[in-house]
């Protein structure tokens, strides 16, 4: 059975920032029926702010006919984040994920990926995740852990920090499976999604040279095998097209690589 699509919005960031209902716009009018937004908590930010601003954001997501499936974002344990939660809440998603080890606040004034350098660091990395898991389940919220590449260095007697980290997480943190950067790191991402299928959510479907610092490409045009992949995930609930770093136009790229996926039967627009 196919599943649904979803855009990262990381994808068109330059267009978000010039215009944010014109982007939004642009994504509706590729065929895009659901978004993963980014940046969502910035500590920076006044919350106050915050709240106004994902008011505003979730009006012109209404007005596209988009909804979020989840987003990237400050993930704690402390108080504030209460308004994170606010946020997610107007925008309509109940899934929060930490995209990098230094989203994850709380634990040491914030950690770095030199957190997943030792076993050590690792394990505080996942009581981070559970202890902001604790908290959230309150509210109903859900938070989730997306890799890169450096997850897969060994820590604990040759070891990946990526298996270290999932082994310390409470059943309650879900994976969010990139498999472009899991294939950068020389990982299988089939085997990957299999070794944790009960606990991926989300795929980013992805493609290219699997290189770090190469240009990406559309989904079906480089050397990741994402149907077996997607296939290996059966509890997935939505393939997200992502690109870091693409030539050309990123809606074209992503456009393209979301037909590809529709056509081969492993992806809905909805």
């Amino acid at each position: 059975m196919a599943t649904p699509l979803a855009l990262q919005l990381y994808t068109v960031r330059n267009a978000l920032a010039a215009d944010r209902g014109a982007a939004l716009a642009r994504a509706a009018e590729q065929g895009f029926r659901a978004v993963e937004a980014f940046g969502i908590g910035n500590p920076q930010r006044d919350a106050a702010e915050r709240l106004a601003d994902a008011r505003e954001f979730r009006a012109q997501l209404d007005a596209n006919g988009l909804k979020v499936i989840a987003v990237h974002g400050s993930v704690s344990a402390a108080d504030d984040a209460e308004a994170v939660y606010d946020e997610l809440e107007v925008l309509g998603t109940d899934r929060l994920i930490a995209a990098v080890p230094g989203a994850v606040a709380g634990v040491g004034g914030g950690m770095g990926n030199e957190a997943l350098a030792t076993a050590d660091g690792v394990k505080l990395l996942a009581e981070g995740l559970n202890a902001a898991a604790e908290k959230a389940s309150a509210r109903g919220i859900h938070i989730g852990y997306h890799n890169h590449d450096f997850e897969w260095k060994p820590v604990e007697s040759g070891t990946p920090a990526y298996d270290v980290l999932v082994g310390h997480l409470d059943p309650r943190v879900f994976l969010e499976v990139d498999v472009y950067w899991a294939k950068t790191a020389g990982q299988d991402p089939a085997q990957v999604v299999s070794s944790y299928v009960d606990r991926v959510f989300t795929l980013h479907v992805k493609d290219g040279p699997a290189v770090r610092g190469e240009l990406q490409t559309s989904v079906g045009q480089g050397v990741v095998d994402n149907p077996a992949a997607i296939a290996a995930g059966a509890n997935v609930g939505y393939h997200v097209i992502e690109l870091d770093e693409a030539p050309g136009d990123p809606f074209d790229v992503s456009r393209a690589g979301a037909e590809w996926l529709v056509e081969h039967g492993y992806s809905t627009w909805a």
